[in-house]
């Protein structure tokens, strides 16, 4: 968004003459977009005091945004791909997707055209910016440029061969300590191994963020196969806080029986998203059909992690046997990355998953095709462990399915997981000790977070997770929802599962529905957390998710006979 300094050459002359040293400097500032230097006739970026003024129009074309200057009201409207900004001259704020930000210093006219300061492309449409007062230059980077700039970085350090140079120029203190640089050239001469050798990057995009790290992923083509490619990056350190490289999920042919339709869940309001219904083709009558709800972390409508679609293979398999199934892209997925961090450190469940999941039901129910009175929700994970509180806020089920969910907090579990890793390191690594030592300070944090009042637990973070998200999940748990249930509930676990474990979140659901009818369970020997049969290389480890599968055909039929027999 550029900003318009229309000088005249007698204006630019009297200028000189009254103020030469500053002119001399205004001449020489140079701006820089995505690394290339532009220019645009009769506009110039200019300093004010200490700030660094830039014309809003060109500037803004160049990002790629279409300015719309309303005839009243003074507003100037700024739309990019995703992004809407409002604001008016002489303000020092803009209304961003409906959300207020502010900026530090007033925009102004000039010669009839729009200034704003340097950091009205930084708070509030997210581009990377900065001034260097010793060479003049002005730099706007787009996020996209930036997420190839280090997708391209990391793989030609990686090809060269160069993992002591990537871990000391981009690896932060914590990655540094969780991943030694002999680690990851093994890690990558594994995949090569299997791959051959890296040819290109591909299909890179920011897809969200994680408290102050944007995720950036790309395909890593090789000579023989694909892998994900994950960055975590710190933008205001410039550092890797986590890198993750894993096997692409198989991709497959939909079975001819079935059919798949595009829906938008939340239309018309200011969280859609995007979704798939998948039904039996040719079916009869009204379907019995399933919500499916995610687990952790920003996810797709396929609940896609490494090697693995679960929610794909849920949903065509259920199909398969007359049972139509919706599934959409979580909420932080699609919307992440232009959220403000102080969003995200507000940020609860409700609004990342439970919010959602009741317009999905609602969807279906509304839908003739769909018996209303026969959706059930299906929740994996995370999203086991929420499904009896999205029945009680408004999801009204028929029934629910707990796939691999847990009636504990879920700080509790992630002190387990975290744990369980440190604890398999080798005991001569340095990294071991001081990661015990972070894991007991915060596991402490968490057991006093009863203690925190909600700004203060909104200000900071356990296990690198804002604090107040598990805080308002402490206020509604899930096993107090979980005992009010007299609706059917089918509970399954993998007995293979080492992020949520059978012999003691299994157990406490047992414990929770014992003497009460309206439960099954089910334990299934050999499957992981996303009931996938594997063993091999890794088994037992994170590495195992680095080798593609799928989820297990025995588990999708169990949920089918369960579905029919309750109706």
């Amino acid at each position: 968004m550029k900003k318009h300094l229309a000088s005249t050459i007698v204006f630019s002359l009297l200028l000189m003459a009254a103020f030469p040293a500053m002119t001399a400097a205004a001449e020489s500032m140079r701006l820089f977009i995505n690394g290339s230097a532009v220019s645009a006739a009769g506009e110039q970026p200019y300093k004010s005091q200490n700030t660094v003024m830039i014309p809003l129009r060109s500037t803004a074309e160049q990002l790629g945004f279409k300015v719309t200057y309303q005839k009243t009201g003074s507003e100037i409207v700024l739309e990019g791909q995703e992004l809407s900004v409002i604001f008016r001259t002489g303000s020092r704020t803009a209304v961003v997707n409906g959300e207020k930000r502010s900026f530090d210093a007033v925009s102004v006219q000039k010669q009839g055209r729009t200034y704003v300061p340097l950091a009205f492309f930084d708070k509030a449409l997210g581009q990377q910016a900065s001034f260097d007062s010793g060479t003049q230059q002005i730099s706007i980077t787009t996020a996209q440029f930036e997420a190839e700039g280090w997708i391209k970085r990391v793989t030609e350090l990686l090809s060269k061969g160069s993992h002591q140079k990537l871990s000391d120029d981009y690896f932060s203190s914590g990655l540094k300590a969780q991943l030694s640089v002999t680690a990851l050239e093994q890690g990558w001469e594994s995949i090569k191994s299997r791959a051959g050798n890296f040819v290109r990057s591909e299909d890179i995009a920011i897809t969200g963020t994680a408290g102050e790290k944007t995720i950036i992923k790309a395909t890593a083509a090789f000579e023989k196969a694909s892998f994900n490619l994950t960055l975590y990056v710190n933008m205001q350190s410039k550092l890797l806080e986590a890198m993750m490289i894993t096997p692409k999920p198989v991709d497959k042919e939909a079975p001819v029986t079935i059919v798949e339709e595009e829906v938008t869940v939340g239309e018309g309001t200011p969280y859609a998203l995007g979704g798939t219904l998948t039904l039996p083709k040719n079916a009869s009558g009204p379907l019995t059909a399933v919500v499916l709800v995610q687990g952790s972390s920003a996810t797709d409508r396929d609940e896609a992690v490494s090697g693995y679609k679960p929610f794909r293979d849920i949903a065509w398999g259920l199909a398969e046997q007359g049972i139509a199934v919706l599934r959409y892209d979580k909420r932080t997925f699609v919307y992440g990355n232009s959220m403000t961090k102080e969003a995200l450190m507000k940020m609860t469940v409700k609004e990342e998953t439970i919010d959602d999941a009741i317009v999905a039901a609602k969807l279906l129910k509304a839908d003739k095709r769909i018996d209303a009175s026969k959706v059930y929700v299906v929740g994996h994970s995370l999203g086991g462990m929420l499904a009896p509180r999205i029945d009680a806020e408004g999801g009204d089920f028929a029934g629910l399915v707990l796939l691999a969910g847990s009636p504990r907090s879920l700080w509790e579990i992630l002190y387990d997981q975290t744990q369980a890793v440190v604890a398999a390191m080798d005991d001569k690594d340095p990294a071991k000790q001081k990661n015990t030592q972070f894991i007991e300070a915060e596991y402490k944090r968490a057991q006093a977070l009863d203690t925190l009042t909600d700004a203060q637990a909104q200000a900071t973070t356990i296990f690198s997770i804002p604090a107040y998200y598990f805080k308002e999940m402490d206020k509604h748990p899930a096993s107090e929802y979980a005992a009010k249930l007299t609706k059917p509930v089918l509970i399954l676990q993998g007995k293979d599962d080492f992020q949520v474990y059978a012999n003691k979140d299994y157990v406490l659901w047992e414990e929770l529905f014992k003497g009460k009818s309206n439960a099954s369970f089910k334990l299934y020997p050999g499957l992981n957390h996303f009931f996938v049969d594997y063993s091999g290389e890794g088994e037992g480890t994170v590495a195992e998710y680095n080798h593609s599968g799928s989820f297990a055909e025995e588990v999708i039929t169990d949920i089918a006979k369960w579905l029919k027999q309750q109706t």
